[in-house]
């Protein structure tokens, strides 16, 4: 089994609600047994300083100059990683300001530096590609993505077909088995959700 602390923040995540099973209609359009809903953790601060270290521990493997968190929900969760380890903070902007500076990518970056993605999950990693776009036409250089679950439906793939490379705290098939091997879900749940994300 994981390690301690990932089991404690699994279960904190079923716990607060952010893990959800049932029937579910993703962004995507996909209909799905299973539904993560990590904007919850706004209103769960130590949910979120949990989630923050989780990244943290991730993070100090790889080489970068700054964080970037995709809104919206892991604008929060970047802001907690900035202040758990110090490291600024910047985000690109779904649309680019009409007014004011204008600005694509918003925060403090000089042209040449390397930016992390910060996205909260990952599916197709479509939104993770688009973050990378916003950040390469303002001059920044990305070289790897991190999130929190990983839903293992082709989102890693697709960004190492694009030369990035993805680092996830877990996997969704890892989640599921905590929560089986803790009793929150049985085992017949966790294979219809496995069974149904193939």
């Amino acid at each position: 089994m994981p390690d301690p602390a990932l089991t404690s923040l699994t279960l904190t995540l079923y716990d607060i609600g952010a893990v959800k099973l049932g029937r579910f209609t993703l962004h995507s359009g996909r209909i799905s047994p299973i539904y993560i809903d990590l904007r919850l953790l706004v209103s769960f601060p130590e949910a979120l300083r949990q989630v923050a270290v989780a990244y943290s521990r991730l993070l100090e493997n790889l080489t970068f100059d700054i964080l970037s968190a995709y809104p919206y929900a892991a604008l929060p969760i970047g802001t907690a990683i900035a202040l758990e380890t110090g490291i600024p903070l910047i985000y690109p902007r779904k649309t680019a300001k009409r007014y004011g500076t204008g600005r694509q990518v918003e925060g403090k970056w000089e042209v040449g530096q390397t930016a992390v993605v910060i996205e909260d999950l990952i599916t197709s990693g479509d939104s993770i590609l688009q973050a990378v776009a916003s950040l390469k036409a303002a001059g920044l250089q990305v070289r790897d993505a991190v999130v929190l679950i990983d839903r293992e439906q082709g989102g890693r793939e697709a960004l190492a077909g694009q030369g990035y490379e993805l680092h996830a705290v877990t996997t969704l098939s890892r989640l599921l088995a905590i929560l089986e091997h803790e009793g929150r879900i049985d085992g017949r749940q966790r294979a219809e959700v496995l069974s149904a994300l193939q």
